[in-house]
């Protein structure tokens, strides 16, 4: 049997009722949005195995991938 899922403001909810969150969306600003966000998310995966796998900085990770790939495509 499939497992459910459901979409709330934050991410995902499975049928057991744990949240996964959602990549951080863009208000206004489009620079963001023209980056590949695949991209921006491995990198902000990179980051975070960097930093050895700590929790409570996916903000900061996923922030600092889109500054680097901003920056690299502007350069």
């Amino acid at each position: 049997m499939a497992k459910s899922r459901r979409k709330n403001d934050t991410g995902t909810i499975d049928d057991r009722g744990i949240a996964t969150a959602a990549a951080p969306q863009s208000s206004g600003d489009t620079t963001a949005a023209d980056l590949d966000r695949e991209r921006v998310a491995q990198r902000a995966y990179e980051l975070y195995l960097a930093r050895g796998g700590g929790d409570g900085m996916a903000m900061e990770d996923w922030l600092a991938a889109e500054r680097e790939l901003r920056h690299s495509h502007e350069s």
